[in-house]
């Protein structure tokens, strides 16, 4: 075959080829196109399903945050220690205050606070088993909590004690680093005003943090 030929026939071969393949191509973008769709549409989807849940567990939690309101005097006239009772108390005797008021909100609570106790005082247990590890540091001085006593319990509740809740309380108050540091972090943080509203005013524990509501309450 002559060259002449056989530059011809790869001309031709070519000429038929490429448009077969810009074909190929543009098929494929399309496809792409609607696949892309179809995910945006999914994620959208899914976006709108999960604002629709969470509205749904703020309105669960509304009613339920409502349902203690009506047990308020109950639980005043059953356990509501003053302020100025829990600023006598001794170290071992907040921790036991503590105890109570988590008991008196319906919650399992025993004290292990002392030596080796890892920087977890009360450990509580709510009616769905979750465990909640709480550090109370007392004070006669006004001293502020520092984010090292964060540090501490971040470090062990979970880990520990398979805590899935962490709170610190005290009848004083907590520095800013420690306040912003527990919000980054979960650790929920219980100061002298919120206290006051714990044992005086007889507030529920779940109206002063945001403690997930049992799943077996919630239902």
């Amino acid at each position: 075959m002559r060259i002449q030929d056989i530059s011809m026939a790869v001309t031709c071969g070519l000429a038929l080829a490429i448009p077969v393949e810009l074909v190929a191509q543009s098929w494929h973008k399309r496809q792409v196109k609607q696949y892309e769709q179809v995910i945006a549409e999914i994620k959208e989807e899914r976006r709108e399903m999960e604002l629709r849940i969470q509205g749904l567990r703020e309105e669960v939690r509304k009613m339920w945050l409502a349902g203690l309101e009506v047990n308020r005097h109950s639980r005043k006239h059953q356990y509501s220690p003053s302020i100025a009772q829990i600023d006598r108390a001794s170290p071992l005797d907040f921790e036991r205050i503590i105890r109570k008021l988590m008991e008196r909100d319906g919650l399992r609570a025993e004290v292990i606070g002392g030596r080796g106790d890892q920087a977890v005082d009360v450990l509580a247990v709510n009616v769905a088993g979750n465990k909640i590890a709480v550090q109370c540091k007392h004070t006669v001085t006004g001293r502020k909590v520092g984010s090292q006593v964060l540090y501490q319990i971040n470090g062990t509740a979970r880990d520990v004690y398979s805590a899935q809740e962490s709170i610190v309380v005290t009848n004083g108050a907590f520095t800013k680093d420690a306040a912003a540091w527990g919000m980054i972090h979960g650790i929920h943080l219980i100061d002298r005003a919120a206290l006051v509203k714990w044992s005086e005013k007889a507030d529920h524990l779940y109206q002063l943090v945001a403690l997930d509501i049992p799943t077996s309450v919630a239902s």
